[in-house]
Formats: C-alpha cells, sequence, structure tokens
C-alpha cells in the first residue's frame, strides 16, 4: 500500500496571513502621553504657586497687638501702630490684661507702658515699656512684636524688656513639629482612599468612612509615636497629648471625608482635587510652615476658616496654651467634618435615586418589549392555529363521500360513512 502524496494547493491561492495585533494610531499614543504627563505637570505648576505665594515674604499683615497703660499715653501710641498694614492695635488702661491677653490667645502680643513718676516734677517722666510675646505662636510673629516694643520704646526715650509666655519646647525650636503631624496625618487620611478606591471601585460609602476612622485612630498614634523618637512629648502631660491626639483623629478622619466628597463628584480623576483641595489650599493657610500673621492676606482669609488651620492652631493651643482657643479653632474644624459627611450623603443618595430612575425606565423598556412580544407571539400562533384548522377541515370534507354519488370502485362490503347519515348503510342499501 503506497502513501498517496497530498492533493496540490490550487494554483494562484494564497496561504491566510496571521491576524495580528493592530498597532495604536499616533493620536492614541499622543493622547496617552498627554495623561501620563499631566499629573506631574500639575504638581510642577501648582506646588510653587501655591506655597510660594503664601511663604516668599514672611511679613506681619494686621498681627494683632494690645498696647496696655495709660490712656493718655497709649491711645496716641496704639492708633499709631494701627494705621500701619503691619499691625491690629488696640489699648487698654487694665495692665493684667497686658499678659493674659497673650495666654489666652486673644492676641498675639502686648505692649505694656509703666510711666514712673519722677522725683522732680519739673524732670520729664520716665517709662518702663515691657513687650508680652509667644514663641509659640511662631517665632516670625516673636520677632515682629518685639520690633514693635523696641519701636515703642525708642519713642518714650527708653529700652523694652521682652517675656516668652509661652516657650516652644526645646525640642521644637522652629514650632514646625506639630505641622509635621498635621502633614503626615494628611498624608495617611488621603491615601487610604484613593488605594481603595483603585482595589476596591465599587466599594460601598460605609466601607469607606470605615476605612477613614480606622486611620483616624491609628495614623496619629503612628506619627506622633515615631516623630517623639526625636522630639518627645513636648513636655506636656498625659492628658495634654491625648488632647492633641484626640483633635488630630478628628482632622484625619475628616480628610479622610474630603477625599471622599471629592471622588463622588470627579471619579477617576479625584487626585488632582484632593491635592489640590487637601495639600495645594490647606497646608500654606494652616499656619505651620509660616503663622497666620506672616502670610498674606489672601492665605489670611483662607486660614480663617479652612479645617487645616482649624486643626493646627488647636495643636498649638492644646500644646502650648494649656487649650486656651482651641476651642473656636476645634468648632472650626468639626464644622466642616459635619458638612463634609453630610453633603457627601447628600450626593451619594442623589446619584442613587438618579440610578434607580434609570433602572427602572429601563425595566419600563424591557416590560414593554416583553408586551410586544407577548402579542406579536399571539398572534402569530393564531394565525398558526387558523391555517391548522382550515388544513382539519380540508382534510375531513374530503373523508366523507354523499350519498347520491357512490363510488362505484369501492367494495360494497365495506360499510360507507354517509352525511345524511349517522350509521352505516349496507344491508339496507343491498335491500333496496
Amino acid at each position: 500500500m503506497t502513501d498517496t502524496p497530498a492533493p496540490a494547493m490550487a494554483q494562484g491561492a494564497e496561504t491566510a496571513p496571521a491576524p495580528s495585533v493592530a498597532e495604536p494610531s499616533r493620536a492614541s499614543v499622543a493622547k496617552k502621553l498627554v495623561f501620563a504627563l499631566l499629573l506631574p505637570l500639575y504638581f510642577v505648576i501648582v506646588f510653587p504657586v501655591m506655597f510660594v505665594s503664601a511663604l516668599h515674604a514672611p511679613t506681619p499683615h494686621d498681627l494683632s497687638l494690645i498696647v496696655v497703660g495709660p490712656a493718655q499715653v497709649v491711645g496716641q501710641i496704639a492708633d499709631g501702630l494701627d494705621e500701619t498694614r503691619e499691625f491690629r492695635a488696640t489699648h487698654t488702661d487694665v495692665v493684667e490684661e497686658a499678659r493674659s491677653s497673650v495666654e489666652d490667645r486673644a492676641v498675639e502680643g502686648a505692649i505694656e507702658i509703666t510711666p514712673v513718676p519722677a522725683a522732680d516734677p519739673t524732670e520729664q517722666t520716665d517709662f518702663v515699656v515691657t513687650t508680652y510675646y509667644a514663641d509659640a505662636e511662631g517665632r516670625s510673629v516673636g520677632s515682629a512684636v518685639r520690633a514693635a516694643g523696641d519701636q515703642v520704646a525708642e519713642q518714650l526715650g527708653t529700652t523694652a524688656s521682652a517675656v516668652d509666655v509661652a516657650p516652644l519646647a526645646a525640642t521644637d525650636t522652629l514650632g514646625t513639629t506639630l505641622f509635621y503631624l498635621l502633614t503626615y496625618t494628611s498624608l495617611a487620611a488621603y491615601l487610604v482612599i484613593i488605594v481603595l478606591t483603585q482595589v476596591q471601585p465599587r466599594a460601598r460609602l460605609r466601607t469607606r468612612y470605615l476605612a477613614s476612622a480606622i486611620t483616624a485612630v491609628i495614623a496619629p498614634l503612628i506619627v506622633f509615636g515615631l516623630s517623639s523618637i526625636w522630639v518627645g512629648d513636648y513636655g506636656a502631660s498625659f492628658g495634654t497629648i491625648a488632647g492633641l491626639l484626640g483633635v488630630n483623629a478628628l482632622y484625619v478622619f475628616t480628610v479622610g471625608a474630603a477625599a471622599i466628597l471629592i471622588q463622588q463628584f470627579l471619579g477617576n480623576v479625584a487626585t488632582f482635587g484632593i491635592m489640590g483641595f487637601i495639600v495645594f489650599l490647606n497646608f500654606p493657610s494652616a499656619g505651620g510652615a509660616g503663622p497666620s500673621a506672616m502670610l498674606p492676606p489672601f492665605w489670611q482669609a483662607v486660614h480663617s476658616f479652612y479645617f487645616g488651620a482649624g486643626a493646627n492652631e488647636a495643636f498649638r493651643s492644646i500644646v502650648y496654651f494649656n487649650g486656651a482657643g482651641a476651642q473656636r479653632w476645634v468648632l472650626q474644624l468639626l464644622a466642616w467634618t459635619v458638612g463634609l459627611v453630610l453633603a457627601t450623603v447628600v450626593v451619594h443618595l442623589v446619584k442613587t435615586v438618579r440610578a434607580q430612575r434609570v433602572d427602572l425606565a429601563l425595566l419600563t423598556d424591557r416590560d414593554a418589549q416583553h408586551v410586544d412580544a407577548r402579542r406579536e407571539l399571539r398572534e402569530a400562533n393564531s394565525l398558526v392555529d387558523d391555517e391548522a384548522g382550515d388544513r382539519h377541515r380540508h382534510v375531513k370534507v374530503e373523508a366523507y363521500v354523499l350519498d347520491d354519488e357512490p363510488d362505484a370502485e369501492a367494495p360494497t362490503s365495506e360499510p360507507r360513512r354517509s352525511i345524511t347519515a349517522g350509521h352505516p348503510s349496507t344491508s339496507e342499501g343491498t335491500a333496496r
């Protein structure tokens, strides 16, 4: 038995080319490249615009001062300071308010002027000038207050002594470690939401808030615990540190709530909104990198209502001022927390209602289509039944024979059904 060769390929036939993946067009490649560079470009542009504009010239803008002393002496001095752009000055003759106003954070500095009666009434009155400041408000603020006190003392022909009523901790010489606590816990707060959205895009709202709540507990403990290796506990009591971490936890949850709300609006490009809302607006205005009194007017306005400023100023009050003034800033932060959560719930409900309406419309359309399909099916079945009935009746007619037209070829021995008679008529026909 010999093998038969395979049939030769027909002349002119060509082998079909193997399927190949279409190469992306230049337009699609360029589009992907633009999106890949958009986020870095966003950072490169917005970082210097925001931070440099806020911190490039740390000079006083409406720094609050109180001048304490006899009205006939301090009134003119306070008016002179208040007329400048650097200070917002008031005056009083209550001596006790000089120090207490700074300790209570009612003002950022105080200048106390005490006349010293001369032994000879004909001689000029001498004055003692004491400046009260707080380095915990920021070293640049303390320097500006001392400079104002020196200027007043020079006008009165004397020198000023300075008293720091809220000195910084020995391990916090620049007064920025509390701002680092705010910054690093902020990163944890919004990165958790960003990563959760990437891992589980359809995560429920309660899942996202649960992640924010867990982060609010863990992140402050980790960041403060690690930074305390070098900074310590600021020389504060356990209750003070507990209060600090409590406010920090509230702040972290607020940042997480802000990230959740921004994702509700922006979806896949939420990173741009989160960075702008939480980093580029929040950090320069918080008063940590630069004290609020040393910021330009725009950033001072943002500081007066923003949530980061509420947290950072509450940190200062708790650690360095025995909680003085903390209530005002905690309420500012808490207002943001409640507002962000309520706004997120409203947006979620609106989206849910819209989705339900779309689903209901689709179901209604499907039901209508089903009704039409069932109607068409019934009509088709009716037509089929009619055709089948016609064929059935036609067969019946062909099966019967008339009495007056007998079939000559049919055998007479077999009975035949008659239309006019209900029984066979074989014998009767034979008899007739």
